[in-house]
């Protein structure tokens, strides 16, 4: 799946270092979820642990997203950069976005390898009250050899979230040999609220990896 291709983390550290003046809107949270589920795959086979921390200038949003397994299973352990630009409209809200996925307990390379990044481009639509619709479609652009591309089709009705999300082709990041459903989910939340300042978000979610004849019911809180 590893390419020898090139790719400069300097952008991604120059936007980190824009969204830090204190005008920013600063957001810090964490879920802590029975398992950690991505696109269809089960990574770390154990609770996890995934705090979030991002910043946000005008419609510009930068920060980093990480997971643990409880259980100590490396393949559970990820550290994320992202950096996404909104764009407002009548019809909805367009979203660009570049995430660098690193997996640092993997003994295969090391985090200032470029060999441990994988960089994916991304667009998303976020549709309006009346329509509540959601679309998602990333590429995989360094150290993949498939160009692996995924899409995600996600709508909402009545606190209910369905999801499906497919790739159109042969990935081995996805486990697929070709074009197929690899992530359906019927979810919803509910929040609760501990104190007049304080809440959590109960989450619940029946996942299926159709392809691989996989299925999950997950749940969590968020805080």
């Amino acid at each position: 799946m590893k390419t020898k291709q090139r790719f400069g983390l300097g952008l991604l550290a120059l936007l980190t270092f824009v969204a830090l003046p204190v005008y920013a809107q600063v957001d810090l949270g964490v879920d802590i979820n029975s398992r950690y589920v991505w696109r269809g795959t089960d990574f770390g086979s154990s609770p996890s642990i995934q705090p979030e921390i991002s910043y946000t200038v005008g419609n510009l949003t930068i920060g980093t997203w990480a997971a643990f397994a409880t259980n100590g299973n490396p393949a559970g352990s990820e550290i994320d950069f992202f950096a996404s630009y909104e764009i407002e409209t009548k019809a909805g809200s367009f979203e660009l976005i570049v995430t660098d996925y690193t997996f640092p307990e993997d003994p295969s390379g090391q985090y200032f390898s470029v060999s441990s990044h994988f960089v994916e481009l991304g667009v998303g639509y976020s549709g309006t009250e009346s329509l509540p619709l959601t679309l998602f479609t990333g590429v995989f652009v360094t150290n993949d050899d498939d160009y692996s591309i995924y899409t995600e089709l996600g709508y909402s009705f009545s606190n209910v979230d369905l999801s499906l999300g497919f790739t159109p082709g042969a990935s081995a990041m996805y486990g697929t040999n070709k074009a197929g459903i690899v992530s359906a989910g019927l979810g919803t939340s509910r929040e609760v609220q501990l104190s007049d300042s304080f809440s959590i978000t109960l989450s619940g979610q029946l996942l299926f990896n159709p392809y691989q004849e996989d299925a999950y019911f997950l749940f969590g809180f968020s805080f």
